[in-house]
């Protein structure tokens, strides 16, 4: 059974390259442990550029291929790791990864270009939020609302003007873990986001309903 984590007693830690299975540790309860928060990026483009990494972490020509994609991502999450940001933020519960928001720049994430929900509003340098987990058994306890506002800190201490998330707006009380990984209206006005754009009309009906919130990020010496 999980630990009564408390949000005032969680560390928010940027994500290392050798920490990377700890983002495996907490999507394994919902997404599987093969993901390693790269659907947004895992574009075309973004496997030619890692396509050497990819390459080389494949262990053996008789591993499973399961065995071997797993390796690869794990291996490009690690090389983005390196990077003067972390494509990701991870909460820890002591020594125990409970949950991570995934963030940065608008130009990292070329799936964001193709969805018709996920535009941007405006000419403004926001970075972006596509993805925020917390481990099952861990839930409930204001991790995710935690973590929403290390990312508008974060991004702040990183030079962004501002970060966007695009919560799904549903009529719902209740949603499945594929419906609310980008979060809910409410979780982002919490953590201190307003809304700039309601959902947009005409949408075909297979398109999750979303909403685009906006938070400004002050500049480090100015908070």
């Amino acid at each position: 059974m999980a630990k009564a984590a408390r949000a005032r007693d969680l560390k928010i830690r940027p994500l290392t390259p050798a920490r990377v299975d700890d983002v495996r540790t907490i999507t394994a309860s919902t997404w599987g442990s093969q993901c390693f928060d790269l659907w947004w990026r895992f574009t075309k483009p973004l496997a030619e550029v890692f396509r050497d990494v990819a390459r080389d972490a494949v262990i053996a020509d008789d591993a499973p291929a399961k065995e071997r994609k797993q390796r690869q991502r794990r291996a490009i999450l690690a090389k983005l790791a390196r990077r003067r940001h972390a494509p990701v933020l991870v909460a820890y519960d002591e020594d125990e990864p409970v949950g991570f928001v995934s963030l940065g720049p608008r130009i990292d994430y070329e799936r964001f270009r193709a969805q018709k929900t996920t535009q941007p509003v405006d000419d403004v340098a926001a970075w972006v939020i596509p993805c925020t987990t917390v481990r099952k058994g861990y839930r409930g306890r204001g991790i995710a609302l935690t973590l929403l506002r290390a990312a508008v800190e974060y991004a702040g201490a990183h030079g962004a003007p501002a970060i966007d998330g695009y919560p799904r707006a549903d009529r719902k009380k209740r949603f499945d873990d594929g419906s609310v990984y980008m979060g809910t209206p409410e979780l982002f006005r919490r953590a201190g986001f307003r809304q700039i754009r309601g959902i947009e009309a005409g949408m075909p009906g297979y398109y999750a309903p979303r909403v685009t919130m906006r938070a400004s990020c002050a500049p480090a010496k100015a908070r």
